[in-house]
């Protein structure tokens, strides 16, 4: 077994479902065949190991596919946050590349990122491209609304293509919302009417304040929760 070399994907399991389990089984099985990497499972079995490896009432499920096809799942209990509070940190950079695109088991710069956060009093790191563009959080894509429209950072900017980055991107054509993929700046983060982090841990949880800057207050419901809720309707099982 080659452990230095993989891919994985993170599933929450909540009330008897690996939620959006689509999207993680399509990522994993894109970058096994973009990298060369063996992988059997069809969707309904790989959805079947997850659901038996779900122990704890809301579990996120590791699943890690090695360079020979071997695989390990570990499994821990799902802490859901309500907001967050995101701490610029520019020593760690989002490079594009070929493997940018891919879910690696290569996350130390991410760890290092977040650890950076939590001791200047932050809950995730905000990180970005060489150019100075926001990217993404350290294990979350980031979206931001102003006058109507959502914003999101382009692939290009070193972010991974999340599973819920790309319901949401989905979601919002079908409902005719404008989203501009691209790049922007940290002063256009924060004249944002609103801002949210999206993952397989939450699905989407609002973006409050920002380095010391307390961001605008969201008047009625915000897009965060109504997307949660969208995801919850469709994705859940009801028991």
């Amino acid at each position: 077994m080659d452990r230095y070399f993989g891919i994985f994907e993170t599933v929450r399991v909540e009330n008897g479902a690996p939620v959006l389990l689509r999207y993680h089984f399509e990522r994993i099985l894109k970058s096994s065949r973009c990298l060369g990497i063996p992988f059997s499972l069809d969707e309904e079995s790989f959805g079947e190991l997850l659901l038996n490896h779900a122990k704890y009432p809301v579990s996120l499920v590791r699943f890690t596919l090695y360079r020979d096809g071997s695989t390990e799942v570990t499994v821990r209990p799902c802490e859901k946050r309500e907001k967050v509070h995101l701490i610029p940190v520019r020593s760690v950079k989002r490079c594009y590349s070929g493997l940018s695109l891919h879910k690696t088991i290569d996350i130390m710069d991410s760890i290092l990122a977040l650890e950076t956060a939590k001791k200047a009093g932050g809950d995730e790191a905000l990180l970005f491209s060489p150019d100075g563009f926001i990217s993404e959080t350290a294990f979350a894509n980031i979206f931001f609304v102003k006058d109507g429209v959502f914003y999101t950072p382009s692939l290009k900017t070193g972010c991974l293509p999340g599973t819920r980055r790309a319901f949401i991107l989905e979601l919002l054509k079908t409902m005719g919302v404008p989203c501009i993929e691209g790049f922007f700046t940290l002063r256009e983060l924060l004249q944002a009417d609103e801002v949210f982090i999206t993952s397989a841990r939450e699905d989407a949880v609002p973006v409050l304040k920002i380095g010391n800057r307390e961001l605008k207050k969201v008047t009625g419901k915000r897009w965060a929760d109504r997307i949660k809720d969208i995801i919850r309707e469709r994705f859940y099982l009801t028991l």
